[in-house]
């Protein structure tokens, strides 16, 4: 962590007393800034012992197969349902506590004072608890093995829960559970508590439970979740919870909401960093984490001079900027010469490769610049591609019999085009294809299934989009780089299904902007720009957006070629025609 992590530009408050919702799509760099609240980064960081930190975070990931047992559907409307989740949910959390507090500590703990202390606390609070419940458990062995034990204590309820889930799934009759039940407010908490406050030096510090990728979580734990936030502990015990764009509710148990900021505080780092500020904030970040990389391998070379740009069609594109500045005075209509230069310099040259496939790939996705733009604000699809960069230009150097002390100072611009086009079309057919194909072998995505055709309608939609903004590119439009629509009317349940379905998996993100009419707020969707090669888009634009109608989207998911025609001949279909597609489509419109 210390050698690769550079810290986000906003500390988006992760550290306050507070319960955190953190939000984005995987790769975004959550579950990083997570992690380094953990013991052994944050006593590296600030140089002193786990007593002295300003708060204990205890990290967890939540896996698929951790907790959302397939069992839990037979007593899902059952009172019981709730009771065996929110123990089961308590046994996790207190696993992966004690888990973090022996695997990130390092040699913190190792005192004779400090073991004796974690030794007291696992027996009070898990050996004699559960002992007082009915469990049979061994003595407590010697202070070093105190957190082994425990966890071990706790891992075997857990495990005799979900024995129980399986029994019951194969049998119809009643079967009840003989086990020894815990929850949150006389286990979970005092157990927490205990570990803050005496593991602390400073009494009223808190202790932070981190829950990674909480959207594994079944419904019904996501709702026992909830209701542990909804106690309002955050000075005490505060939940870090983080999720990749589906988690499943925010209702309690007892069917309550819990709500921002009343209840916890909201981040939405990937709605962050595809809005406004991220021309100024998102390549700043990536550049100083390139930077710091290179660094590790003894190079001093910025991230601008590591990815270049192609030279002869920056130059074709300045040419073509001056003389927007040029002619501003007469003819231009942005505010100053420069605003028309940007606007609609590399939009023109584009234009300019002509509409075949053939032609337009002789536009370059290279330069640093280009290459942030394409990762959309997901820190993980840059690194990616730019190892696979990497690994290339290291292969055609070895190929060409550098053999010994192999230095790459940059990556050529046709390597960069060549990986980020690849990327695109992988993103755009394979991975889509693969969603598709997979519909029903894996778990829920959100509290909503989806279904094939779900899946079939955003394949259309992302197609449409595509092919849409590359005509407003390549048009005479006074705004021409083009990457999200914003809604304007209310589509019905169907439609915001599939949208949410792309946002889910990264091919949409959402936002709000003011409406048409000027007099409220709508919702915004915006394409992904690593699909910006695959639709020969220029992806350095914020800008642009369309609004939209139902009946625009219900063409859209139904016929991607012709919707794109009718868009370019400024003949979009009726309405009539749009509701006779909706009924084929199964759409309510």
């Amino acid at each position: 962590m210390a050698r690769l992590f550079v810290p986000l530009s906003q500390t988006f408050q992760v550290d306050s007393p507070t319960h955190t919702f953190i939000h984005g799509h995987r790769g975004c760099g959550k579950s990083m800034t997570l992690r380094r609240l953990a013991p052994d980064c944050k006593t590296k960081e600030l140089n002193c012992s786990v007593g002295d930190l300003p708060y204990l975070a205890l990290y967890a990931t939540v896996k698929s197969t951790d907790l959302d047992a397939i069992e839990f559907g037979r007593i899902a409307e059952q009172h019981a349902g709730l009771v065996l989740a929110e123990h089961s949910l308590c046994l996790f959390v207190a696993s992966k506590a004690l888990q973090s507090l022996r695997d990130h500590t390092g040699e913190s703990l190792n005192g004779t004072a400090t073991q004796a202390t974690i030794c007291d606390v696992v027996n009070k609070h898990v050996i004699e608890l559960f002992r007082r419940k009915g469990v049979r458990l061994p003595p407590l062995p010697g202070q070093d093995d105190a957190l082994v034990v425990g966890i071990d204590a706790i891992d075997t309820a857990y495990t005799d829960t979900i024995e129980f889930l399986r029994r019951i799934s194969l049998r119809t009759e009643y079967l009840q559970f003989e086990g020894a039940v815990v929850g949150y407010r006389d286990f979970l908490f005092p157990l927490l508590l205990a570990l803050r406050d005496r593991l602390l030096v400073s009494a009223g510090r808190p202790l932070f439970v981190i829950l990674d990728d909480a959207d594994n979580l079944n419904l019904l734990q996501t709702k026992v979740l909830n209701t542990w936030v909804s106690y309002r502990t955050h000075d005490r015990v505060a939940f870090k919870i983080s999720t990749q764009m589906a988690y499943k509710t925010y209702l309690t148990t007892t069917s309550q909401r819990i709500q921002s900021p009343h209840d916890f505080t909201s981040i939405n780092i990937s709605s962050f960093f595809t809005g406004s500020r991220a021309t100024s904030d998102y390549p700043k970040w990536v550049a100083e984490i390139v930077e710091k990389r290179l660094a590790g391998i003894g190079l001093t070379v910025s991230a601008r001079d590591f990815f270049t740009v192609d030279a002869r069609q920056e130059k074709s594109i300045n040419d073509i900027a001056q003389k927007y500045r040029d002619q501003w005075k007469d003819s231009g209509t942005g505010y100053r010469a420069n605003d028309d230069a940007y606007r609609y310099a590399r939009p023109d040259f584009i234009k300019s490769l002509g509409g075949s496939a053939k032609k337009s790939h002789g536009y370059s996705y290279s330069g640093f610049d280009q290459l942030v733009h394409l990762s959309s604000g997901i820190i993980r699809y840059f690194l990616d591609d730019a190892a696979a960069m990497y690994a290339v230009e290291f292969n055609r150097l070895i190929s060409q019999g550098n053999t010994d002390n192999v230095v790459i100072h940059q990556i050529p611009p046709t390597v960069q085009n060549a990986i980020a086009r690849d990327s695109s079309d992988y993103l755009l057919i394979e991975e889509l294809e693969q969603l598709h194909a997979d519909v029903g072998l894996v778990g829920r995505e959100s509290a909503e299934t989806f279904d094939r055709k779900q899946y079939r309608l955003l394949r259309n939609l992302i197609n449409t989009l595509g092919g849409v903004f590359y005509e407003i590119l390549i048009s005479d439009r006074s705004e021409r780089r083009v990457f999200s629509i914003a809604l304007s009317d209310e589509p019905p349940d169907e439609i915001m299904s599939v949208l949410k379905l792309g946002v889910i998996h990264g091919y949409l993100y959402e936002g709000y902007i003011g409406s048409k009419d000027g007099r409220s707020r709508t919702k915004r969707f915006v394409l992904t720009r690593r699909l910006a090669p695959a639709f020969k888009l220029d992806p350095t634009g914020f800008s642009g957006y369309l609004f939209v109608t139902t009946a625009f989207l219900a063409l859209a998911m139904a016929n991607p070629a012709a919707t794109v025609r009718d868009f370019r001949e400024n003949r979009l279909g009726s309405a009539a025609n749009a509701d006779q597609l909706a009924e084929q489509l199964g759409l309510d419109i």
